[in-house]
């Protein structure tokens, strides 16, 4: 029988990253299709791509607090189209201003050159108006590599390479 321990993929402070299980999938569910949480990730989805996501690979870490347990977001790490380690990442806006969105990321970065050891570097992406997700991806050191257009939005990718994250750059 395993632990909350065994399975915390990485703690903060004030947070455990975890993998997700097959009961918080409702929590995921209101991630896909809120429309406040969704507002920069092109929107809701359809309730057709919520089933198909429901019986997908659900990889990544849900971050809970260390002190109730409570769901505060998403973070997950996987390859982007271009090959690169993508970090991306989704929180209930009743967590919005705590500060949890950099320490789970920061986390998250950490996590990724630990598993990933063969990554030269990790990406992000965020939709350009997404004012506090640019600004979270600059104060975790990561600095704009391209921006492109894409689901009818000015996008924008950050990179971060594995000497500045060993450096906390």
């Amino acid at each position: 029988m395993s632990t909350e321990r065994d399975e915390a993929l990485a703690r903060t402070e004030r947070l455990v990253l975890r993998e997700v299980r097959s009961h918080d999938l409702s929590v995921l569910e209101r991630m896909w299709q809120d429309p406040v949480m969704r507002r920069h990730l092109g929107g809701p989805v359809s309730d057709e791509v919520v089933a198909e996501r429901r019986v997908g690979d659900h990889t990544g870490g849900l971050m809970v607090t260390r002190s109730s347990g409570e769901f505060v977001g998403w973070c997950h790490l996987g390859r982007y189209r271009t090959g690169d380690l993508e970090l991306s990442y989704v929180f209930l806006p009743e967590w919005w201003g705590r500060g949890y969105a950099r320490e789970a990321s920061a986390a998250a970065i950490g996590l990724a050159f630990d598993r990933f050891p063969d990554a030269p570097r990790l990406i992000a992406v965020a939709q350009e108006a997404n004012v506090r997700s640019v600004r979270l991806l600059e104060a975790l050191g990561m600095v704009r590599v391209d921006t492109f257009e894409e689901f009818a939005a000015r996008q924008v990718m950050y990179a971060i390479d594995r000497p500045q994250a060993a450096s906390g750059a």
